[in-house]
């Protein structure tokens, strides 16, 4: 339950712990009522005086003035199941991209040896060690949208059998993850020419458009079309959702012609 913090407990006797005490599950009426904004985590446990939680404030906050806290780097899709709500300017937001290589690729055991390598390089990035099955990537919020490992990921998708070689040989191969990677051009074309076709996709399978969205919401708003509280916030995470992806199509087309 997202409504419970783990807080440091006593032992069955009723006495702390000298390995350390265990955590256990508490409510905590103030940080309940307090609403969600961006920021940084701002709560801690304190052992002195039996042990207190501690919030602190993020900011300053005027005398009689709405207090509100970080709940941490979720996207708006966790936030909606576990929290109900949608966050319309939330900086942690992602969107899921699911991707693999194909075992029927050619190339599929020169492509998994050198995602393999990928997986372990001092960044220690989330790449899958088994790249068979596909793997959730993320889309991000914001003016760059692709991370290091989707980036890498796309990369050894679109390369030929030389590319992979050479990579793979490479003692520079961790260089992928970053944009200014020297790159074949064919293989950097390739690659954001594949994401750019993968998000459109996405984009054409909704059954309504961005501006579609922001009308119903806007007319809902003016009480001209009044929604349940359950399709307000479908339509709200819906357009979230599509602006990850609208960003992504922009991002990758400035890629792809700079």
């Amino acid at each position: 339950m997202t409504r419970q913090n783990f807080v440091p407990g006593l032992d069955q006797d009723g006495h702390k712990n000298s390995e350390g005490p265990a955590l256990v599950n508490a409510f905590i009426p103030m940080w309940d009522m307090c609403n969600h904004t961006n920021g940084e985590l701002s709560t801690d446990y304190a052992e002195e005086n039996e042990g207190r939680s501690i919030c602190h404030a993020l900011r300053p906050f005027p005398r009689g003035s709405q207090i509100f806290i970080f709940y941490g780097s979720r996207p708006n899709s966790d936030l909606l199941v576990h929290n109900g709500f949608v966050f319309p300017n939330n900086e942690h937001d992602t969107l899921a991209l699911k991707l693999g290589v194909s075992k029927g690729d050619p190339l599929y055991p020169l492509k998994t040896a050198l995602l393999s390598k990928l997986s372990k390089i001092p960044q220690k990035l989330p790449f899958f060690s088994n790249a068979t099955p596909p793997t959730d990537f993320s889309l991000l919020t914001g003016p760059q949208p692709v991370d290091g490992q989707l980036l890498a990921f796309l990369r050894v998708f679109a390369m030929g059998k030389e590319q992979l070689e050479h990579w793979l040989n490479s003692d520079h191969f961790a260089d992928l993850v970053h944009p200014d990677c020297a790159v074949d051009t064919e293989v950097e074309s390739r690659a954001w020419n594949f994401l750019l076709t993968r998000v459109r996709l996405l984009l054409a399978a909704y059954s309504t458009t961005l501006k579609e969205d922001l009308i119903v919401l806007e007319n809902d708003h003016n009480k001209t079309e009044v929604l349940t509280e359950g399709q307000r916030l479908a339509i709200r995470l819906r357009v979230c959702e599509k602006q990850i992806l609208q960003g992504t199509v922009e991002y990758a087309e400035q890629r792809l012609h700079p």
